[in-house]
């Protein structure tokens, strides 16, 4: 699947992904970038978008100067097949010790394990674009940081990166081709259905039938929690929050293999205005997006395992920008 013009020392699209990381971050092979990226590779992230492989340079060392001890441990890699390449989905669940100043602030020496989920386009033996999202509220809770004042401190201190409108947070999320579905139409429209379901129409009784009722729920700043009852009280917190917001699907990929469950990933955005009282504070009436990565496991058509990624210090990070911007 996906491996023409490929080094044949990858055998498959899973083996590339897992291998470069490997030998990028813990192997200390920064250098490998150089090889593994095209020199304009765009990362998109909730904070911005960069275009070079120096900045992809950049951020690895400042990453491994600030945790020099993290293992970048694959949870799984959801694969799906492209014209004369491959898309991969990520999960990776670091751990590391925060041993020197940085993003983070002055080093704490605390251990923090995160959940990350990185999306790439691989072609020829290369990565040649990515969308990225972290647990950044988790990190910086783990580290003794407020996520809110963390994430408010950001959209401060950089402005015209959080203020830049709802439209142009969604086009950075989007495909440009439109919805891309790689995978069983049937299964990936099951998905999308639910998740407008309860984004746009908030009708959470579609977990009754979608989710399993011990489903395992994952969710940003850490949270994990068991159950429909659970799993939908935390969506109630966003949904109150940003109530007229709206969810839009950009990728998604259904990958079925023998003697695994159904897998599916799901890049997505939901965009709206902060104007109720929930999970974001007091109503400040700016406009707000968030953009997330969702990957999901299913047992007889049901949701088992759900994983939603977000950055919520950039959904902080944009409250206190346009507030700053009036």
């Amino acid at each position: 699947m996906g491996m023409q013009n490929f080094s044949p020392e990858f055998k498959t699209p899973e083996q590339y992904i897992i291998d470069i990381t490997y030998r990028i971050w813990e192997m200390r092979g920064v250098n490998l970038i150089n090889d593994w990226y095209a020199a304009d590779t765009p990362v998109y992230r909730p904070h911005g978008v960069t275009n070079t492989i120096e900045a992809v340079i950049l951020h690895t060392l400042e990453a491994m100067s600030e945790f020099p001890d993290e293992e970048a441990l694959a949870d799984d890699v959801i694969i799906g097949d492209k014209p004369s390449g491959f898309y991969s989905s990520h999960r990776v669940r670091s751990q590391a010790t925060h041993l020197a100043d940085g993003y983070f602030g002055p080093a704490t020496n605390r251990f923090v394990s995160n959940l990350t989920i990185a999306d790439c386009l691989c072609r020829d033996n290369r990565v040649v674009e990515e969308w990225l999202v972290s647990d950044g509220a988790s990190m910086a809770r783990q580290l003794g940081h407020d996520p809110v004042a963390f994430g408010k401190n950001l959209g401060q201190e950089n402005p015209d990166a959080y203020t830049i409108g709802n439209e142009a947070m969604r086009q950075r999320w989007s495909d440009p081709e439109g919805l891309t579905i790689v995978g069983d139409n049937v299964v990936a429209n099951g998905i999308i259905d639910t998740y407008a379901a309860i984004w746009n129409d908030n009708n959470l009784t579609i977990m009754d039938e979608k989710y399993d009722r011990a489903v395992r729920f994952e969710g940003p700043n850490g949270h994990l929690c068991y159950g429909r009852t659970r799993t939908g009280n935390w969506l109630y917190t966003v949904l109150a929050s940003i109530p007229d917001g709206r969810f839009q699907p950009h990728h998604i990929i259904v990958r079925q293999q023998l003697e695994r469950p159904v897998r599916i990933a799901l890049r997505w955005s939901y965009c709206g205005t902060h104007s109720g009282i929930g999970r974001y504070g007091d109503p400040t009436g700016v406009p707000v997006a968030l953009l997330g990565i969702s990957q999901f496991e299913l047992r007889d058509g049901q949701i088992v395992n759900e994983w939603l990624v977000m950055d919520e210090t950039a959904v902080y990070a944009q409250i206190a920008a346009h507030q700053m911007a009036g």
